[in-house]
């Protein structure tokens, strides 16, 4: 049943998806051939229809690529730099009465986590 077809396609066109192997863009083609090669119901005169490799080459490298920007931007945000442009924000939030109250914020900040950080600066203390 076609169904069924689809339903191991998609399994693993998603294994294609989540493999943190780096492709060229002709290998990613060539990996989603193979995957939909020989499957009936993509196939018109014998031959793999195009249009769905191209529409499931689409959905894998979009995927691909938002998974990647997600990674990036995690790496970004748990960085040093990130925790303090967090900090830096959360005091010019504050007044402090000497240098002595800003010195004693910053120590207490940079025990915090960036998620922690990030919710500070949300907050409205």
């Amino acid at each position: 049943m076609y169904t069924d077809e689809i339903v191991i396609i998609d399994k693993k066109i998603d294994e294609l998806i989540n493999d943190k192997t780096i492709y060229t863009f002709d290998n990613l083609k060539q990996k989603v051939e193979m995957i939909l090669d020989g499957k009936q119901i993509f196939m018109i005169e014998e031959v793999l229809d195009s249009k769905v490799v191209d529409f499931y080459l689409t959905k894998v490298i979009s995927k691909r690529n938002e998974i990647q920007k997600k990674y990036e931007k995690s790496k970004i945000d748990n960085s040093s730099e990130a925790k303090y442009v967090l900090i830096e924000t959360i005091c010019q939030k504050c007044e402090f009465e000497n240098q002595e109250e800003l010195i004693k914020k910053i120590e207490e900040l940079e025990k915090k986590t960036n998620f922690e950080l990030k919710q500070l600066c949300e907050s409205n203390f």
